[in-house]
């Protein structure tokens, strides 16, 4: 699984729905394709053969601070546990700022494309900017509903916190770093079975978005996941291990 928001903002880490305020309501669109070494959601590697991405980020500035986002997402990897995997997610939702404060909340569907997999999730998250160009986030997320290997799946939650910081290094390029921890509630697996529940992971990465055009940005990323000793952060052998991995987006606004 991964969320589309979170693969389009994972050169920095992220996953939080920033709130935009325009003079003028308006429709901004951005298309993004990348390669990323290994395919990692949330602190578990679902894939280490690779994950091809390709995905459209929508965005409406309803006007008084409130932000509409919708997006499509398509992801191609060698499965964990062999043969090829593709999912399919959609996504939609709401921002708004209450002063210095954003407040997202929104709806993902994760559809396991060919497989009759498929899991229902919300999430709310709050995010603010301090004078120092610190950003932090807190994030919550509630797979609620789904469905796998023609069974019900166990819900569960998952919370992050995560700050964020961006330097200029020349007109056209960025370094962007972030570092954050999260934590499972039955919603990740346990290396002695069951549900996860406690501390998650944490992690740090490093982008460097580079301007190529006024529209196209390129951006590569290095991440590194710290995983906790009881994740089974490995979904094909169920061990837990560090990640390390890297990749490249390239993408286009208008």
């Amino acid at each position: 699984m991964i969320m589309k928001q979170a693969i389009k903002s994972i050169l920095v880490g992220g996953t939080m729905l920033a709130a935009t305020s325009a003079a003028h309501a308006e429709l901004e669109a951005e298309l993004y394709t990348g390669f990323h070494s290994i395919y990692e959601f949330r602190g578990v590697e679902l894939g280490d053969d690779g994950l091809i991405d390709v995905g459209i980020d929508l965005n409406y500035d309803l006007g008084s601070g409130i932000n509409l986002n919708a997006g499509v997402w398509y992801g191609d990897s060698e499965g964990s546990n062999g043969g090829d995997f593709e999912e399919i997610d959609y996504y939609i939702g709401l921002s708004k700022s209450f002063g210095a404060i954003d407040l997202s909340v929104g709806y993902t569907y994760y559809d396991f494309a060919g497989s009759g997999s498929y899991s229902d999730e919300y999430f709310i998250g709050l995010a603010t900017e301090f004078k120092n160009g610190i950003g932090v986030s807190l994030n919550f997320y509630d797979d609620f509903n789904g469905r796998s290997g023609g069974r019900d799946t166990t819900e569960g939650e998952y919370l992050e916190l995560e700050g964020t910081k961006s330097w200029e290094l020349s007109p056209c390029v960025n370094l962007d770093v972030a570092v954050g921890a999260a934590w499972s509630f039955s919603y990740n697996s346990d290396v002695n079975g069951g549900g996860r529940d406690g501390f998650n992971h944490y992690y740090i990465s490093v982008a460097t978005p580079w301007s190529i055009s006024e529209k196209f940005t390129l951006t590569p990323y290095l991440k590194f996941v710290g995983a906790d000793s009881d994740l089974a952060s490995d979904f094909r052998t169920g061990r837990s291990e560090d990640l390390f991995y890297g990749g490249v987006s390239l993408s286009y606004s208008f």
